[in-house]
């Protein structure tokens, strides 16, 4: 907007005193979807805080301060400040132990060394520590609370990245299937459960980047047909901002679980998958990069889940309780230490024998299942546009009415 020397400037009687808050996913800042030209509102939980640092800008020197910022979902995004912004944060880096939420208003998104960040636009960015805005209280506090930690996830080659949230599930309520369905809250829970069936309406893996293990597009033209393990491809990575060859598939696996309380969907992805299914997904994989034709086939080590009980830790986030999606994400699969003596309905979990089986990330609870006979016959899943869930879906879905379900024994 210009304003040019001859304009008149005059009060208005309209006066409004909403904040115009619009906060932005952290998903849509990664995928690319929040474009870098519009200035954004995001909100987190300090985490990783460094130093206020001095350094060289163009000859001048200049105060910068990074840290991530993670959101309620254990999503996170590098953040980088300048100059006063930083300034507002040094009081908080000589005790790092103690809890910032962070809201950045007129943020800039950022593309540095292959990783997107949030940065002030210069002087037109409004920072907020700990704020107490109206709209914003419950928010602040779900962010605030203790039981988040962050975690460093461990790379092939032993070193340290991909930061995430690493919850308390000793604290996590045991839920069943039907408040889980008709919770109102965003939080975590656990849940003990069988695996019903394998919902084939989604493939079991999809490509990503091997940096950020986010999906990326097949490059049109190309004969993917012909491709053998061996050829690599062009793939594009919206996180990248390039065209690249260095992908994989990764586990995106949707279940049908049940309790005696009902049935939901589950969705477990990348490592959490693997603790399960026992192998990495790129040892399922036939080493096509031709979209899958028939999604019903799947590997055997896949097949093997249905039937097999375990305990699951949930995240029901907002699209969840907001949006109505009907899908939980599994953010971890629980360990024996962590449920100690449990009682649901048809299952008795109190010194029921436990088959423990050793993945590489760990200790997994696989719960011996009681006779078909006590566990009623579920109800038929629900049918809705998953196209909401996390930017990891598969360019590969097909729409499918069929499941792989357990075949029940013959009764004599």
């Amino acid at each position: 907007m210009t304003i040019a020397d001859d304009a008149v400037v005059s009060s208005s009687d309209l006066a409004d005193e909403s904040n115009f808050l619009s906060l932005a996913k952290y998903e849509e800042i990664q995928n690319g979807t929040l474009k870098p030209n519009f200035l954004i509102d995001v909100i987190g939980r300090v985490h990783e805080l460094g130093d206020v640092q001095t350094v060289q800008v163009g000859g001048e020197d200049k105060k910068r301060v990074q840290f991530r910022l993670v959101d309620t979902e254990g999503n996170n995004i590098a953040c980088c400040l300048w100059e006063n912004y930083a300034e507002q944060l040094e009081p908080f880096t000589e005790d790092k132990d103690q809890t910032i939420v962070c809201l950045i208003r007129f943020a800039k998104i950022k593309d540095f060394r292959g990783e997107v960040q949030i940065t002030n636009a210069f002087h037109a960015t409004r920072l907020y520590l700990n704020p107490m805005i109206p709209e914003l209280t419950d928010l602040t506090e779900r962010l605030s609370d203790d039981h988040l930690s962050v975690a460093l996830v461990d790379k092939q080659d032993g070193k340290k990245d991909g930061k995430r949230i690493k919850y308390d599930w000793n604290d996590a309520e045991i839920k069943s299937i039907a408040e889980v369905n008709e919770a109102n809250q965003v939080e975590i829970c656990k849940i003990i459960c069988s695996i019903e069936a394998i919902d084939t309406d989604w493939a079991w893996f999809y490509f990503g980047c091997n940096r950020h293990q986010k999906r990326v597009i097949k490059l049109p033209n190309v004969d993917y047909g012909r491709m053998t393990k061996k050829d690599k491809p062009l793939f594009r990575c919206e996180v990248c901002r390039s065209n690249i060859t260095n992908v994989s598939p990764k586990f995106k696996l949707h279940l049908v679980v049940k309790d005696d309380t009902g049935t939901c969907n589950l969705m477990l992805l990348g490592s959490v998958c693997q603790s399960i299914v026992g192998v990495k997904a790129e040892e399922l994989w036939d080493g096509s990069y031709e979209e899958i034709e028939d999604p019903e086939i799947l590997p055997e080590h896949i097949l093997s889940l249905v039937g097999k009980s375990f305990c699951f830790g949930l995240s029901i986030s907002s699209d969840n309780v907001t949006n109505g999606a009907d899908t939980f994400v599994v953010l971890e699969v629980c360990s024996g230490d962590k449920v100690l003596s449990i009682e649901n309905g048809s299952y008795s979990f109190s010194g029921m024998a436990t088959t423990s089986s050793t993945m590489s990330s760990g200790s997994v609870l696989m719960l011996d299942q009681k006779s078909s006979e006590d566990c009623p016959t579920p109800i038929t899943k629900r049918k809705v546009d998953h196209s909401d869930l996390t930017d990891i879906s598969s360019s590969s879905k097909k729409l499918c009415t069929k499941m792989i379900k357990q075949e029940e024994e013959k009764k004599e």
